[in-house]
């Protein structure tokens, strides 16, 4: 079928909506499982919607005719995302390309719903001699995905927020004893309760905290989930290094190199 096709930019659009149901599934369930607010990370919505458009796209192009083209879209957009999944293991950290394999497994089964949505609407709009009329229904369709994915992304509750309450109380003991006794504590221990002890790393509510004073005056906190998930704050910057490894922290911390913006919170 041609581009030229105006029924193609209609189903175009549904695609997006099936991107956009694909999203709100696998982003309410992965907020579930590990408490990470995905809403908000408009990079991950933009691959999954440049997944569905791609898929919807060579569908398109490669019948020519109507019959099956849902499942057609439904089986290109697994494939590009597949594609997009060899090039992330091919060049990313070997120690995570299994989480890689796994999202990609997981994107067949939670695009489901949306290959069964593209199906009953696509009948629908196939069945709708008036174009205006089946612009709208694709739209009435998004209608409550695109509200969902705002009240998620307004919600500002997630992993991040947590570590960062908790955070934020060692932060202000390290700042008030500066204040008052005039340079950084050399350990947490000097603070005192509930730093007790001369540890290279401590435990506070349940998440464990590295510290390390510099000589200019400030210093880097890390809370730290093991070896490839990192949060560090550098004072200095007053900002937050998101989800780093621990190769990431040591180039922030020998280079002293501004934050990522893609990365970056403010406390």
């Amino acid at each position: 079928m041609k581009l030229t096709d105006k029924r193609f930019w209609i189903f175009e659009a549904l695609s997006l909506v099936c991107g956009e149901l694909t999203f709100c599934i696998a982003a309410g369930i992965w907020f579930a499982l590990s408490q990470v607010n995905w809403f908000s990370e408009w990079i991950f919505q933009c691959a999954i919607l440049g997944c569905w458009a791609l898929g919807a796209l060579l569908s398109w192009l490669t019948t020519k005719n109507t019959h099956n083209v849902t499942f057609r879209t439904y089986i290109w957009t697994n494939c590009v995302y597949l594609a997009l999944t060899i090039y992330n293991v091919s060049n990313g950290d070997a120690s995570i390309n299994g989480w890689y394999i796994m999202f990609c497994l997981g994107f067949a089964i939670v695009s489901l719903p949306a290959f069964v949505l593209m199906t009953i609407i696509y009948t629908k709009i196939n069945q709708v001699t008036d174009r205006i009329k089946a612009i709208g229904l694709v739209m009435l369709t998004a209608l409550p995905l695109v509200v969902i994915n705002l009240m998620g992304s307004n919600l500002g509750i997630g992993k991040e927020d947590m570590i960062k309450d908790v955070a934020n109380e060692v932060i202000g003991m390290v700042d008030n004893f500066k204040d008052k006794n005039g340079r950084l504590p050399v350990g947490l221990h000097e603070i005192g309760t509930p730093f007790e002890g001369i540890n290279e790393t401590y435990e506070y509510k349940d998440y464990i905290f590295y510290y390390e004073p510099q000589k200019d005056g400030f210093y880097w906190l890390t809370i730290t989930f093991g070896p490839d998930e990192n949060y560090c704050y550098s004072s200095k910057n007053k900002s937050w290094i998101w989800d780093c490894d621990s190769v990431q922290v040591e180039m922030y911390k020998k280079y002293d190199l501004d934050i990522d913006p893609y990365n970056e919170t403010d406390p």
